[in-house]
């Protein structure tokens, strides 16, 4: 605990001595050793907790979390750091041998034809979260998400990410109401699975839990005062 306080107030001050140029400013001495001991404090706490950042939580997420702990960075329009942590919180990060009714392999929920098409030469099995968010931005784009207002943009990026034609005449027909929306993909699933239960029955329990978190996400933002009515 100490030491943690200790780095935080190197911090605090590191940023109070560079933060006006009126100021008075340690001596170089002092700024070496500073620097020098804010590395070391900032290098055991990475080694207790690791680094942070939320494409290496997200990485480490194997299965379905109700999605109570998403924060909304951009209201008025798409948010795509927060869709992008939607949707491989509910893809996860193990490759897929065989993925819906094509049967391609897939990871982060990327089909191997489509990192191909993206320019991923590789098998999809060995795709970085990296290469995996860079494909992820050129689909927001082609989406259209950015378009719409949050959370609106990130339940329609992730119905996207399982089915294009499905996300956009989903939009059309909900007229961007977003319970309408996803009332509608339930319905959509629910029927694959009666039609083609060989090959989608078994993901019906998944696709209604999916849902189901962009419920839970969605009324939680409501709650807040986000997007009512969106």
């Amino acid at each position: 605990m100490t030491d943690y306080i200790d780095m935080i107030d190197m911090i605090i001050m590191h940023n109070i001595t560079h933060r006006n140029n009126n100021m008075v400013r340690m001596p170089r001495a002092d700024q070496t050793k500073f620097s020098n001991l804010l590395k070391k404090h900032m290098s055991k706490t990475e080694t207790k907790t690791g680094p942070l950042g939320p494409l290496k939580k997200i990485s480490m997420q194997n299965r379905l979390n109700p999605l109570m702990d998403i924060a909304v960075n951009q209201i008025e329009r798409g948010d795509f750091e927060t869709a992008l942590e939607v949707v491989l919180r509910h893809e996860g990060k193990r490759p897929v041998g065989s993925d819906g009714s094509s049967s391609e392999a897939s990871r982060y929920g990327i089909l191997q034809s489509t990192a191909r098409a993206m320019g991923f030469n590789g098998n999809i099995k060995d795709i970085t979260i990296e290469q995996a968010r860079a494909i992820y931005e050129r689909l927001w784009d082609q989406s259209g998400a950015a378009n719409l207002p949050a959370p609106l943009s990130i339940v329609y990026f992730d119905t996207y990410v399982n089915s294009p034609a499905m996300a956009k005449k989903l939009l059309a027909k909900s007229k961007n109401d977003i319970n309408t929306f996803l009332d509608m993909r339930e319905q959509r699933y629910i029927k694959l699975a009666e039609k083609r239960p060989d090959i989608f029955g078994r993901y019906l329990k998944g696709w209604k839990n999916r849902v189901n978190n962009l419920r839970i996400m969605v009324a939680g933002l409501q709650g807040k005062g986000i997007a009512k009515g969106a």
